[in-house]
């Protein structure tokens, strides 16, 4: 006989829960209340008969056996959302602007488009670029994403991608040691600055005058100018990981580290419960859970 599925709701409860990393937030998200939200948890735990979160204190974090069902299940529920939204072809579609800074829609963005369009083909997501976060004034843009710290005026921000800085460069260069970045240029973006300075001390390398610098308006950029053996370039993440792929660079060392900025999701607080933002906003987390977890 085949297993019966454990109730939706509890599917839906989970998967907002493990996205946010709360229950209070996932309650939010889903109109309910938070002990409605953990009931609905623990009775998934129990027809699964596995822990999915680790409880800690004001925290959740998935165990392996949930982060194995979160990437299962994930799949699922945008094609079943999908399978909804195609029902209601006479739907008015919702518009809206995400601003995304050009590297982030080249190398992250751009790539999973297609799976937005599948999963929700009602809403009109169009992108525009800005190398900074827009104001929060601007009636022509709806959404943001970009790198900082979380203060940005009239925004709410939601953190969407960690960064974490290491070293990546061409094969052919062949690097050995950290000490090895003496015979080479140093590729780096024009904001932030320092982040190379912070690199060699956490690798133990005193300070040095490299062979030159070298700096781009854009991760893109940088990326390119390293993969053509321009010179070493310091990565952040997920963006630098279909070069590594596909072998147009290589990370030399094990030493990185995790800076105060990260990428972040930024819309307006009077948004927060529109149909499009709300779409937008879960399909955007989602994938950065599972990019993060590649």
């Amino acid at each position: 006989m085949a297993a019966r599925l454990p109730p939706l709701g509890a599917i839906e409860a989970f998967a907002a829960a493990a996205r946010t990393q709360s229950f209070t937030t996932a309650a939010r998200e889903l109109n309910l209340t938070t002990s409605a939200i953990s009931r609905r948890v623990a009775a998934l735990e129990a027809a699964l008969g596995v822990r999915l979160f680790h409880r800690l204190n004001r925290a959740l974090r998935l165990t392996a056996a949930g982060e194995r069902y979160l990437a299962a299940i994930a799949p699922a529920i945008d094609a079943l959302r999908a399978a909804g939204a195609s029902l209601q072809p006479s739907a008015p579609g919702a518009r809206l602007t995400l601003c995304v800074l050009p590297s982030f829609a080249a190398l992250w963005l751009l790539p999973r488009l297609a799976a937005f369009g599948a999963a929700h083909p009602t809403i009109d997501l169009r992108i525009a670029t800005a190398q900074r976060a827009p104001e929060a004034g601007r009636g022509d843009i709806d959404m943001a994403v970009t790198i900082g710290t979380g203060d940005w005026p009239g925004w709410s921000a939601e953190r969407l991608l960690p960064m974490r800085c290491r070293p990546v460069c061409a094969p052919r260069l062949r690097l050995k040691a950290p000490q090895d970045l003496r015979q080479h240029a140093l590729l780096g973006v024009s904001q932030p600055r320092g982040f190379w300075r912070r690199w060699c001390a956490e690798a133990g390398l005193p300070p040095f005058r490299p062979v030159r610098t070298l700096r781009f308006d854009g991760l893109h950029l940088l990326y390119e100018a390293a993969a053509g053996g321009l010179g070493v370039a310091l990565a952040f993440d997920d963006l630098v990981q279909p070069y590594l792929d596909d072998g147009r660079l290589v990370e030399p060392f094990g030493t990185s580290f995790v800076p105060q900025e990260s990428w972040w999701l930024l819309h307006r607080a009077r948004d927060a419960r529109s149909r499009g933002v709300t779409a937008v906003r879960r399909w955007l987390k989602a994938q950065a859970h599972m990019s993060s977890r590649a």
